[in-house]
């Protein structure tokens, strides 16, 4: 019930009770106290007025999310790997100090026979002139020759080579022979030039060849 449908109600009650005839020989209708129909009438408004806020559904206040920002990542840089390899033994001018280059003997675990030498000691070749250079050597050593593990490299004298080292061409058992060729070119200056070379396994250096070329 409204509050307007209470208070209309009460004020049409008390107008019937004043309106009503005194009957006679009989006691009168004692008069209405106003201000207990204003108190009256106010504790029916509230109490309507609470029933009212009690029938109104109730509001459930809804949380606000802040978004907040993670640390902002960044990227770290792909890790290049840097090979740098050094032969043991040669100094920045790359002329080798290695001594004692040793050919060894059958009785070594790493020996060799150096059989041939293409171009022969003392060949004439022209300046700029491009030309390979091979030794047949035999592995006269009790060990056999890998080539995961066997190179053969320049160790002093004039600088021919294109490349200052190189695998053997294959593996080598004892008494068996290898060709090791090298591209090399001659200087653009005339003269006689000589240049080394060696086998070398685990940091061990043995079998020292050499080839002597004149440029004119």
């Amino acid at each position: 019930m409204s509050k307007k449908n209470v208070l209309t109600g009460l004020v049409s009650l008390v107008w019937m009770i004043a309106c009503l005839p005194i009957a006679a020989g009989q006691n009168p209708i004692p008069t209405t106290d106003p201000g207990a129909i204003n108190t009256f009438i106010a504790q029916t408004a509230n109490a309507a007025s609470t029933q009212t806020a009690a029938a109104l559904p109730t509001s459930t206040a809804t949380a606000t999310f802040t978004s907040t920002p993670g640390p902002t990542e960044t990227a770290s840089p792909t890790p290049t790997n840097t090979f740098i390899f050094i032969l043991p033994g040669l100094g920045p001018s790359g002329t080798a100090t290695l001594t004692n280059i040793t050919s060894g003997t059958s009785n070594s675990e790493y020996g060799c026979e150096v059989r041939e030498v293409d171009p022969i000691k003392g060949t004439i070749l022209v300046a700029r002139q491009d030309f390979t250079a091979t030794w047949l050597v035999k592995n006269i050593g009790r060990n056999d020759w890998f080539r995961v593990n066997m190179d053969y490299v320049y160790t002093g004298g004039d600088k021919l080579h294109k490349v200052e080292s190189y695998s053997i061409p294959k593996g080598v058992e004892p008494g068996k022979q290898v060709y090791l060729p090298v591209e090399m070119e001659t200087p653009k200056n005339r003269g006689t030039y000589t240049t080394r070379w060696s086998l070398v396994v685990d940091n061990h250096y043995f079998c020292p060849m050499m080839l002597t070329i004149v440029v004119q």
